[in-house]
């Protein structure tokens, strides 16, 4: 397949990366100094899982005119998704199929907007990696694991195709019946522990040892599993218990919120913990935890410097 992987960083770079090795032609869109090594090396994978390995991939910063992809893995940070959108314009052709691995649970939604919703498939993914310098990608943790589906349910040969692509390339994968549930069953337990991860410093399980905390905790993924079935998740009462009980893992890393953060960098409050309230709102649910949490990050989402070394 010609792969377009629109965001090359952890999550694109390693499910990239892992088509890559199998022989897929990966034309990557990225900037800065990780451009420059892609171009120059390659994309080197770290991983824990798979071993290391060097990717040569077609690196650039715009697709080029005239090259149309049959597949474009979108996994750009949510608020960058509109820039996303017209720069790979020229590489969607009737045929191209968008597969968007974006954290939140707008993405397929804004993609289908603009490109069609036949063309548009929703996943979610659970790994913990990240660029650790220029052209290095690690996967240092999580089940590596991918779901993805036709957001109407209709999987069909199209879906199937690329479940036996996905699964010989090395991922761990399955096709979802019910995107939207998969996509809220992620949602439900990244946004929280997002929040609480970025506003404390202090990973769930370390959180989960108060009493107090863990309450709350639940009360927000609560909040986040009533919004999602307000909007067809059909998800279990017993999922909020299962969540919590996966916070107080102590193998559970930092989250990707907490790490740009940390780096100074934008984070994604709005796609993470925002949406919810003004989904709850459009449902009539209350949100009082997530409002609490989103209060706390917004100042954070407006701030730019790095915290200090010893943070």
């Amino acid at each position: 397949m010609e792969v377009l992987v629109m965001g090359m960083g952890g999550v694109g770079g390693y499910f990239g990366g892992l088509l890559g090795r199998a022989g897929h032609r990966i034309t990557a869109i990225a900037r800065g100094p990780h451009l420059d090594v892609l171009q120059s090396v390659g994309l080197r994978l770290e991983t824990v899982a798979d071993g290391d390995f060097l990717v040569p991939v077609h690196a650039l910063l715009t697709p080029e005119p005239g090259h149309i992809a049959d597949l474009v893995i979108m996994a750009v940070k949510s608020y960058d998704l509109e820039d996303a959108v017209h720069r790979i314009r020229p590489a969607v052709g009737p045929s191209t199929t968008i597969l968007t691995l974006l954290n939140g649970i707008e993405s397929g939604q804004q993609l289908a907007q603009a490109f069609g919703p036949e063309r548009v498939l929703d996943g979610v993914v659970y790994i913990e990696s990240f660029i650790k310098q220029p052209g290095v990608v690690a996967q240092v943790g999580g089940p590596r694991r991918a779901v993805f589906g036709n957001r109407n349910g209709a999987n069909g040969a199209r879906e199937q195709h690329l479940l036996a692509e996905f699964t010989a390339a090395g991922w761990n994968v399955e096709l979802a019946d019910n995107a939207v549930g998969a996509l809220w069953t992620k949602f439900a337990y990244l946004g929280p522990n997002a929040a609480f991860n970025t506003v404390t410093g202090l990973n769930s399980s370390q959180l989960c040892q108060s009493t107090e905390c863990m309450d709350l905790m639940r009360r927000m993924v609560a909040e986040y599993v009533a919004v999602g079935n307000a909007e067809g998740a059909e998800l279990p009462e017993s999922l909020v218990g299962q969540l919590v009980e996966r916070f107080q893992n102590p193998i559970i890393g930092v989250t990707s919120m907490r790490r740009d953060r940390v780096a100074g960098k934008r984070i994604e409050v709005d796609s993470l913990v925002t949406v919810v309230i003004r989904r709850g709102k459009a449902a009539d649910i209350p949100t009082p935890v997530t409002d609490t949490l989103n209060a706390l990050l917004q100042p954070m989402a407006a701030a730019s410097a790095p915290l200090p070394a010893s943070d």
